[in-house]
Formats: structure tokens, C-alpha cells, sequence
């Protein structure tokens, strides 16, 4: 049997597993002779009746016994009457049982909304709330607005690969296991590795990305799992994420780094919205934020986004914003990257059109890594840039320093300084000392890219198994 909104149903010789659905008010329910079932089927649902007079011993047991969010097969034929906001009805005639359900599982958060529930709001953004969708995450995930979640990464995913491939790059893949880090950071996993070796567990691709171009592969992107201790558990971090790593040569200057970030955004941005198989998926991911998917690209007549240098955001943030006191030399807060996002939405914003989206450029040199370029104009400014999606970074990027000579020189300056002649570095300071191209790139973060597109309170719901500082399980 198949059952969806609006579908039409097979002939008897078919089968199809279906969930009992949870609820409150409509499981399972017996008169006299007549058993009354609701089938959920990823958010459709299915009112099946079966006439314990008319099907064998086996059904009838098995009817009898069902428990909410048992799995089945059943056998059955539709019937003209329909009634309370069900996809079909069905006179169900054989039934298999493919799994039970113990009596004891716990309600969802979220309700599946079948027919007869009562909507609940969407649950509020409290932690508390959080943790106990994710203690209880395969049955917070059957909910299909919560699994629709999930399938929307799996598209972002999609459309990147989809877009990167079709613009010449190759997928490498880079090592997750790596025997450096910088200095000054602890934000790094340690590892006992082999024979008391040290090791990390790598923060990013990059390395060894930028590292392939040396090799000759010219354009090369990597989709890693990366990792970061951070110490608290925030809406927008996570210990374990998924790292979207595109490096590639340059031809002309790093207006390439932003037209490539750019094009990418907009392919992923809009094929979620556009592509059929994706907006059943938004309509069930609105039920957690009404606004869902609803991101404005607000672009120029050559299809740019607005760029927006560091130093003019900060005047931004002082003379309009409300943040008198904010530095040129001090990074952006929280509170400031949502100040700006909500003011560049905005249709009085001067910087164009109305935008959910855009680049935020030219930072400060002590606020980049070492190997980012600097302007002709001022060495103080580098070719740096992040992106700003829904209030937030979710992408960071940059023209890359390529003459092993600058290169050398920016790690021995930088604070702590790193020796390029060290054991752990000499690979790569080898790989620039062999010839390296003009050079540039970005990192996406596909979880918040998916957060801020979905507008969802915690970056944990954009992942089955998230990982934060208290979290190692499910």
C-alpha cells in the first residue's frame, strides 16, 4: 500500500511499511468488531479500518495487539469515504508486523500533527527543551518537520557537490588525523596515536587543500567532518560540524574568492527553494519557523551581493546601529553581525536591495590568520572576508599569500610565531617552496549555512547526532 496527499492507491498485491502514528487522541482505537488504525507515512497519514470479521487469525492478533509507532505492512483496498484530514482511507485486510514498539516511548516534543491532534507551537528555544528533543532523537526525528530538517542538509550537500563539480573542481579528501596545530590555540582534540605520537584532530581542510594546488590540481574543495573544543554549549557551535573547504588558483585577483563563495551561496540558497524535491520538504520545515527558507538574495544588476567593508560596517554599527562604542580594531560581536544582517534586510538599507545575505570584507589584518594577503593600498587590510547569512557568519575566506619568501616571514611574525622549519611544518612550507600559484578560498560551515536558511534557534538541529561540549550521546 501507498499512501501520500493526494496519491492514489495501488491494488491489493502491494505492501508497504507504515508507521502507527503517536498521539494523544487517535492511535488505536477498537468498536466492537472494527479496529481503527492511523498510518503514518513521512507526514501523510492514512485512516485504515480493518473488519476483524473479514481477515485471518494472524491480522486480527496483530491488530490487537499494536502498539503507537509500531512498524507494519498492510494489505489494503481504498474506500470511498473519507474524513477527518486524512490523506486516504483504506479497508485494511492483512497485516504483517515488522517491528513492535514498546508501551513506554516517549511523546514527542513536536507533534506529528495527525488528524485529530490539536497543533502544538512550535517548541520555544530553551536548552532544556533542546536537550530533551536530542535525548530522544529517533523519535523526535519520525516527526516529519524534524526529519525534513535533516533531508534539507542532505540537499544543501547535494547542491554544492552539483555546483562545484560543474564548475571544474575536483573533490579531494583531506586527513582528519594531523601532527601540527598553532600555537596558542587549545581548541584542539589531542589524539594518543601510535607509539606516543602526538596528534590532532584537524579544525580544517585547509591545509592540505591549499597544499593539492601545489600539486597541480588547480581546483580542489573537500565536505569534512572537522573538529573544535569549544567550552560552552552556544546556539551556534558545535565540538563536531561538517566543513564545506573550496580552494582553488587564481587567474586575475580575489574578487574570484567572492564570485566563487557568491555563486555557491546562490546555488544552494535557490535550489532549495526552487527544486520540486525540496519544497515539501520546507513546507514540513515550517512548522519549527514559519519564516523558513524565506532567504533574500538581494543582488545587483551583475548578480552580486553587497560587499560591505569591515571599516564602513563599523561606522555603520556607531553612527546607526546603536553600538557607540564599538573599535575598527576589535572584532565583530554577536550582537553586531545581527545588527548589520538585520539592517542590510532592511529596504532602506544602503547597500541595495533587501538582503539576507551578504559579504562583509577587508578585515583587519590581526583579526585573519597569518597567511592571509594583504592590500597594496595597506598592509593593515587584508583580501579577507566573511559571509553573513540570517544575522550570522556562516562563511569565512580569503586570498592566500603564495611566495614562500612572505609566507615564511608571516609565520615568524606571527603571535606566537611558528617556526617553518619545524618538523610539523616543513610539508607544507615544502609545498610553497616547490612553487605555488596565486591563491585563494573559503570554508562554509554547512550547518550553519542550514541553520541560518532555516532560521532555527540551535545549530544542533541541523545534524542527527550533534556533538557540544555535554554531548557525546546519542
Amino acid at each position: 500500500m501507498r499512501f501520500q496527499a493526494h496519491a492514489t492507491m495501488t491494488s491489493h498485491s502491494g505492501g508497504k511499511n507504515a508507521n502507527i502514528t503517536h498521539s494523544n487522541k487517535v492511535d488505536t482505537s477498537i468498536e466492537g468488531r472494527v479496529i481503527n488504525l492511523v498510518l503514518r507515512d513521512d507526514g501523510a497519514f492514512a485512516k485504515g479500518t480493518i473488519d476483524l470479521d473479514t481477515v485471518d487469525e494472524s491480522t486480527t492478533v496483530i491488530a490487537q495487539k499494536l502498539t503507537p509507532e509500531s512498524i507494519i505492512r498492510a494489505w489494503a483496498a481504498p474506500m470511498d469515504s473519507l474524513d477527518g484530514g486524512f490523506a486516504i482511507a483504506v479497508q485494511v485486510w492483512k497485516l504483517t508486523s515488522l517491528a513492535d514498539a514498546v508501551t513506554d516511548l516517549p511523546a514527542p516534543i513536536i507533534s506529528h500533527l495527525a488528524p485529530g491532534d490539536v497543533d502544538k507551537p512550535a517548541p520555544d528555544a530553551s536548552l532544556l527543551i533542546l536537550n530533551e528533543r536530542l535525548n530522544n532523537r529517533i523519535i523526535d526525528v519520525r516527526v516529519a518537520a524534524t526529519g525534513a530538517v535533516i533531508k534539507l542538509f542532505s540537499g544543501a550537500y547535494e547542491l554544492a557537490v552539483e555546483h562545484l563539480v560543474g564548475q571544474g573542481f575536483h573533490w579531494i579528501h583531506t586527513p582528519a588525523l594531523i601532527n601540527y596545530r598553532n600555537p596558542g590555540d587549545d581548541d584542539y582534540f589531542s589524539v594518543n596515536y601510535i607509539d606516543g605520537q602526538e596528534a590532532w584532530l584537524t579544525q580544517t581542510g585547509e591545509y592540505h587543500l591549499f597544499m593539492a594546488l601545489s600539486a597541480g590540481l588547480e581546483r580542489v574543495f573537500d565536505i569534512s567532518t572537522v573538529f573544535r573544543r569549544e567550552k560552552e554549549v552556544t546556539t551556534r557551535h558545535l565540538t563536531e560540524f561538517t566543513a564545506l573547504e573550496v580552494v582553488f588558483n587564481l587567474q586575475h585577483n580575489w574578487e574570484e574568492v567572492l564570485e566563487h563563495a557568491e555563486s555557491l551561496f546562490t546555488h544552494i540558497i535557490h535550489g532549495l527553494q526552487e527544486r520540486e524535491k525540496y519544497k515539501g520538504l520546507l513546507k514540513l520545515a515550517k512548522r519549527l519557523n514559519s519564516s523558513a527558507g524565506e532567504i533574500r538574495l538581494g543582488t545587483d544588476v551583475d548578480g552580486h551581493l553587497p560587499r560591505v567593508r569591515f571599516s564602513e560596517a563599523k561606522a555603520l554599527l556607531r553612527n546607526k546601529l546603536g553600538f557607540p562604542d564599538t573599535q575598527d580594531q576589535d572584532d565583530l560581536t554577536k550582537e553586531e553581525e545581527k545588527a548589520l544582517g538585520q539592517h542590510l534586510a532592511n529596504s532602506e538599507s544602503e547597500f541595495g536591495p533587501p538582503t539576507d545575505l551578504f559579504l562583509l570584507t577587508h578585515f583587519p589584518k590581526h583579526l585573519r590568520t597569518y597567511n592571509v594577503k594583504t592590500t597594496e593600498e595597506d598592509p593593515s587590510i587584508t583580501y579577507g572576508f566573511d559571509a553573513i547569512l540570517g544575522g550570522q557568519e556562516a562563511c569565512t575566506g580569503f586570498q592566500a599569500i603564495h611566495d614562500h619568501r612572505e609566507l615564511r616571514a608571516a609565520m615568524q611574525a606571527r603571535n606566537p610565531p611558528l617556526d617553518p622549519d619545524d618538523d610539523m611544518w616543513r610539508p607544507w612550507m615544502g609545498s610553497y617552496e616547490a612553487g605555488a600559484p596565486p591563491q585563494g578560498g573559503f570554508g562554509i560551515g554547512l550547518n550553519r549555512l542550514l541553520q541560518g536558511f532555516l532560521g532555527l534557534s540551535y545549530i544542533h538541529e541541523t545534524t542527527l547526532w550533534p556533538r557540544d561540549p555535554t554531548r557525546l550521546a546519542p
